[in-house]
């Protein structure tokens, strides 16, 4: 195989959840350019069918949306039932979750307990029931996306003249939720990896159209590329962990952030 052919994921089919948060429509878009037969699942029906619709104006296709309440076992038993008789195979799992979180400090245990069910626990049982699936297949690609915060804390001093976005980040679980899966994603492959299948996270780096100015500058400044991720950056790295050029890759983070968290 030519070593470009490694990079190619023509044939493959790929499940994303909740891709209508942060990063999740230049992941979709990624794989499909890619060649995938890319499908969403997630609790939003409406936010899904409407990225579908984005993308398919952008010239990409989704081949089927399954509505998925994560966080229960029962459902995620039926999502594998779902994907067996509907995609037949998978070759990809991205995970966009982790960006369904609280903003602040104010909320009490119920709402804690009720984010935390959907991130980790929810987490947990799906690749439980869908690596299943790529266990008795012998081949498989998870992926789990984050963000810098499961690298490294957050700087108080990107903040000062962004209170919103210090509200979004300077949550309760916030880098909880991000940092836990660093380390589950080192569990998850050591279980693949005697089937053939893999996990691997990223942690990316904010877009460069999601934030606000002021925290853009600070983050610049910090960085080693001197700028934010781009459409291209997310694409790049979730094709090439998602595809058999990273074959021999699993149980990694892979940071995309332009060097902030090597500083």
């Amino acid at each position: 195989m030519n070593i470009l052919d490694c990079f190619s994921l023509t044939g493959k089919k790929a499940l994303i959840y909740s891709p209508q948060y942060i990063y999740g429509e230049e992941i979709a878009a990624g794989l499909c350019e890619a060649g995938a037969e890319v499908w969403f699942c997630g609790e939003d029906k409406d936010g899904m069918e409407a990225l579908a619709a984005r993308l398919h104006d952008a010239g990409h296709q989704i081949h089927g949306i399954i509505t998925y309440h994560q966080g229960k076992e029962s459902n995620a038993e039926e999502l594998s039932h779902v994907v067996r008789i509907k995609m037949g195979t998978l070759d990809i799992y991205v995970d966009n979750g982790s960006n369904s979180l609280l903003k602040g400090w104010v909320h009490g245990f119920a709402a804690i307990y009720e984010n935390l069910k959907r991130t980790q626990l929810g987490l947990m049982l799906t690749v439980k029931h869908l690596g299943l699936i790529m266990a008795a297949q012998g081949f498989g690609s998870m992926i789990f996306v984050s963000d810098y915060a499961a690298l490294v804390g957050f700087d108080r001093q990107n903040y000062i003249n962004t209170p919103e976005k210090f509200e979004q980040d300077f949550s309760l679980n916030y880098g909880f939720v991000k940092g836990s899966y660093v380390n589950y994603v080192r569990q998850a492959a050591g279980y693949l990896g005697e089937h053939n299948a893999r996990c691997n996270c990223i942690a990316y780096a904010p877009l460069a159209e999601n934030v606000p100015e002021g925290f853009s500058k600070a983050f610049i400044r910090h960085s080693h590329l001197k700028r934010l991720a781009t459409a291209r950056d997310i694409k790049a790295a979730v094709v090439f962990l998602a595809s058999d050029a990273s074959a021999y890759i699993t149980g990694i983070t892979l940071p995309v952030d332009g060097g902030y968290t090597a500083k």
